[in-house]
C-alpha cells in the first residue's frame, strides 16, 4: 500500500511539475509583443463572430484577406480603386463565401478566441489565452497518454518534458492561431482512440467527438491523422470490419455539412515551387523542429526486434505514432504552397512521444542510468538531426548551430525579454493620436490594426482600397519596406499624392511581429532601419 501512494504522489508531483513548467514557458510574457499578422486574423474574425453571428471577412469597413500576392498589378490595381471590385476580386479567388463569410479556416478556431474575448474583452491577453492553456493541457495529456499505453512512468515524463523543450512548439503554441489546439486534439483522438480499440466504456463516442472536433479546428490536419487511425483499425480488427466501417460513415456523415459549407474540394491555391522541393524543406523542418528521422528509424527498429514482448496497446501505440509522422511528411507538401513549420509543428507530441519511448527502449532497465543524460544530449543538441542534412540542406543555414540548439535563444528573447515590436510601437501612437475616423494606409500588418483601432485600414496584401480615396484621402501611412510581396507601384503612386511628415515612432522595420517561424527569429532588431510612418500634412 505504502508502495502505491509513494507512485501515486510520484505522478502527481510530476503532473504538478510539468504544468508549473509549461505555465512558465507559455505565459511568460505572452503579452509583451502586440498580435501579428496571421494571429490578428483569428482574433478579428472571432470579434466579427461576436458581433455578426459568423466570422464575416468584411465588416462593411475593412477586409481580411487570405494574403495571396498576386503578381497582376492591373487586376491589382482595379480592385484598389473601389471597395466592390475589390469585394469582386476577392470572391473571384474564392477567399469567402458571397455574404463574405469566412471559410479559409475552420470556425471552430474563431469561437474558442470569441468565448475568451467576450469573457476578457479585446485584448491582447484574451486572445491568446486559450491557446496557452491548450499547450499546457497538451504537456498533461501527452503524459497521461504514454503512461497509460505503455505504463512506463519514465516514458511519460520524457515525453512532456521534451515537448515542453522544444522552442518551436512554444513558440507557436503562444500564438492566436489553431497550432496548439491541434496538437491538443491530435493527443484527444489518439487517447479516444485506444479506448474505443480496447473497447473501453464510452470509447466510441469519445473518439468520433474527439475527430469531429479536430476537423473544426485544423481541418487540413486531421486527413492524414483519420486515415492512419481507420487502416490500423481495420487491419487489427478484421473481426470488426463492420462496427469500425459504421463509426468511419457516422464520422464522414457528420462532417460532410462542413466540407460542403467551406468547399474543400475546391480549395487549391497557386503553387511556386515543385512537389520535392517543397516535401524537402518540410522533411528538413520535421527533422529538425518536430522529431529526427534517425530517431523515426530507431523506433521502427525497435518496434520491430520487440513486436512480440510489447503489450498490444504499447505496440499500437508506437505504429499510429510512427504512420502519423510519415502521413505528414507526404501530406504536408502535397496541400500546402509553401512547407512552413506551423504546419508540421503540431505533431511534435508525436514525435516526443516517439523520443522518449525510443530512448527508454535502447537502455531498458539495464542501463536507465544513461537515459536522462541520453535525453539532456537530445535536448540541448542537435546531433540527432544532423545525419540528415547531408541530403536535406537547411534553406536557413545561419538559423543553426551543430553543437547546441540555436532555437533556445529565440524562445529566451520571447520569453524572458523585451524586443522592439514595431505593431505596439506604431499602434500604441495612433491610439493616443489618430482620430477613429481617420484613414490608415499600411502594407502589411494591416490586421492588427483592425483588432486594436477602430479606424478604416487600407492595404494590406491585396492592396485593397488603397487608392480609394472617395470617402476620405489617407491621414496616417505605414509602409514596411522589408516587405518585398506587395505590389509596390501601387502603394507608392498614392503615397506621392500627397505630402507627409514623418512620425516621431522609431519602429523598427520588419515584416511583421512575433511570427513564430525560424525564418523571422534571428532578426537583429536593433539593427534594422525604421519603418516609413507619416501623416498626412497637405495634398
Amino acid at each position: 500500500m505504502f508502495e502505491f501512494v509513494d507512485r501515486y504522489r510520484l505522478k502527481i508531483l510530476a503532473q504538478v511539475g510539468i504544468a508549473g513548467l509549461a505555465i512558465l514557458l507559455l505565459f511568460c510574457g505572452l503579452t509583451d509583443k502586440y498580435l501579428w499578422q496571421d494571429d490578428a486574423e483569428t482574433a478579428v474574425l472571432a470579434t466579427r463572430m461576436l458581433k455578426f453571428g459568423k466570422p464575416l471577412a468584411y465588416d462593411g469597413v475593412n477586409l481580411i484577406g487570405t494574403d495571396r500576392f498576386d503578381a497582376d498589378e492591373y487586376a491589382v490595381g482595379r480592385q484598389a480603386a473601389d471597395w466592390k471590385d475589390g469585394l469582386d476580386y476577392h470572391l473571384r479567388r474564392k477567399e469567402f463565401k458571397p455574404d463574405t463569410a469566412w471559410k479559409w479556416q475552420p470556425w471552430g478556431l474563431f469561437a474558442v478566441t470569441a468565448v475568451s474575448i467576450k469573457a476578457l474583452g479585446p485584448t491582447t491577453l484574451a486572445a491568446r489565452l486559450p491557446f496557452a492553456l491548450a499547450g499546457v493541457a497538451t504537456a498533461l495529456l501527452l503524459f497521461h497518454l504514454v503512461r497509460k499505453y505503455s505504463g512506463s512512468f519514465q516514458m511519460a515524463l520524457l515525453a512532456s518534458l521534451f515537448l515542453l523543450c522544444n522552442p518551436y512548439w512554444i513558440l507557436h503554441a503562444r500564438q492566436c492561431r489553431y497550432y496548439s489546439l491541434s496538437s491538443l486534439l491530435l493527443v484527444l483522438t489518439l487517447l479516444s482512440y485506444a479506448r474505443w480499440q480496447e473497447s473501453g466504456k464510452g470509447g466510441t463516442v469519445a473518439f468520433v467527438a474527439a475527430a469531429w472536433c479536430y476537423f473544426q479546428i485544423d481541418y487540413g490536419a486531421v486527413w492524414p491523422v483519420l486515415a492512419v487511425l481507420f487502416l490500423d483499425a481495420f487491419l487489427t480488427r478484421k473481426h470488426s470490419w463492420r462496427h469500425t466501417s459504421t463509426v468511419c460513415a457516422v464520422l464522414a456523415v457528420t462532417i460532410a455539412p462542413f466540407l460542403y459549407y467551406y468547399e474543400l474540394w475546391g480549395r487549391g491555391v497557386g503553387q511556386d515551387t515543385s512537389w520535392k522541393q517543397r516535401f524537402l524543406a518540410n522533411l528538413f523542418n520535421m527533422n529538425e523542429y518536430v522529431v529526427p528521422v534517425l530517431v523515426v528509424l530507431a523506433s521502427a527498429a525497435l518496434l520491430a526486434w520487440h513486436w512480440k514482448s510489447l503489450a498490444p496497446a504499447e505496440r499500437r501505440l508506437v505504429v499510429v505514432s510512427e504512420g502519423i509522422i510519415l502521413a505528414l511528411a507526404l501530406w504536408v507538401p502535397t496541400v500546402s504552397v509553401v512547407a512552413f513549420l506551423r504546419y508540421a509543428i503540431i505533431a511534435a507530441p508525436l514525435g516526443c512521444l516517439l523520443t522518449a519511448w525510443t530512448v527508454v527502449r535502447v537502455f531498458g532497465s539495464r542501463r536507465v542510468w544513461l537515459i536522462w543524460p541520453c535525453a539532456a544530449l537530445l535536448i540541448v543538441t542537435p546531433w540527432a538531426s544532423l545525419p540528415l542534412h547531408a541530403l536535406v540542406s537547411p534553406s536557413y543555414a545561419y538559423a543553426l548551430n551543430p553543437w547546441y540548439r540555436a532555437e533556445f535563444s529565440a524562445l529566451r528573447n520571447e520569453d524572458f525579454s523585451h524586443q522592439q515590436d514595431p505593431n505596439r510601437l506604431v499602434i500604441d501612437w495612433l491610439k493616443k493620436n489618430a482620430a477613429p475616423s481617420d484613414e490608415i494606409l499600411i502594407n502589411y500588418e494591416d490586421k492588427p490594426m483592425m483588432f486594436y483601432l477602430p479606424n478604416p485600414i487600407r492595404g494590406g496584401v491585396s492592396a485593397f482600397r488603397v487608392a480609394d480615396d472617395s470617402r476620405m484621402p489617407p491621414r496616417f501611412v505605414v509602409l514596411r519596406l522589408s516587405v518585398g510581396f506587395v505590389n509596390w507601384p501601387i502603394f507608392l503612386s498614392e503615397v506621392r499624392r500627397y505630402r507627409w511628415t514623418q512620425v516621431p515612432v522609431q519602429a523598427p522595420d520588419l515584416p511583421w511581429g512575433n511570427n513564430p517561424d525560424p525564418m523571422s527569429q534571428y532578426e537583429i532588431r536593433s539593427q534594422r532601419p525604421v519603418l516609413f510612418f507619416a501623416q498626412r500634412v497637405g495634398p
